[in-house]
């Protein structure tokens, strides 16, 4: 599957009734079966406890793991029982838009940790998860990929916190300067089908 392809599954994760977790809630995922395998696709915000999630970006220590954001760590517990009951072993892609991306980064952290790795994550414009570089050795044999589209602001935040890898550059921006609207995830579908035409 290409990254195009990948997009689409975290997109349909916003439209679609969540196979793990409450609607309501910052903890939602959806679970497919694909031409590569499993894959799980969290959604992004669009609602109230997302947006608590998102804003509670403070440095929370995790045994074993070192300092991640707080609101999202939270809301991956919500729902890690039942994300890794699905995952039970098997292979697995991880994939998530905005507060999706960060959460299958979690999700990523989680099963690494318990002694195995997903096949990869693919990011498309998450947040920046830890303050501290550390949680990044524990993914480094994990393929992932994470995206940035245009100036989205997003992905910039929170400011001297870190991804695991470098973001990749996709899109023209639609201000010259970080903004909200390049993180449209319409726009991030449309930079990925230049590059790979559905």
């Amino acid at each position: 599957m290409s990254p195009y392809d990948l997009a689409l599954i975290a997109d349909e994760a916003y439209h679609t009734p969540p196979d793990i977790g409450d609607v309501n809630s910052a903890s939602r995922a959806i679970i497919r079966q694909t031409a590569i395998g499993l894959v799980i696709a969290f959604r992004g915000s669009d609602n109230d406890a997302c947006w608590e999630a998102d804003i509670d970006a403070f440095p929370m220590d995790v045994d074993g793991i070192g300092k991640l954001h707080r609101g999202i760590w939270v809301a991956w517990q919500a729902m890690a029982t039942q994300v890794l009951a699905a995952i039970n072993g098997k292979p697995v892609t991880l994939v998530g838009h905005s507060l999706g991306g960060a959460l299958a980064l979690m999700c990523a952290i989680q099963i690494v940790i318990s002694g195995d790795a997903p096949d990869a994550v693919w990011g498309f414009e998450p947040p920046r998860i830890s303050p501290d570089r550390y949680f990044g050795q524990l993914l480094e044999n994990v393929p992932i990929t994470l995206y940035r589209t245009g100036n989205d602001l997003v992905p910039m935040v929170p400011p001297d916190w870190y991804h695991p890898v470098q973001l990749t550059q996709i899109g023209a921006p639609f201000f010259p300067f970080n903004n909200l609207f390049d993180h449209k995830m319409e726009n991030v579908r449309a930079a990925l089908a230049k590059s790979y035409p559905p």
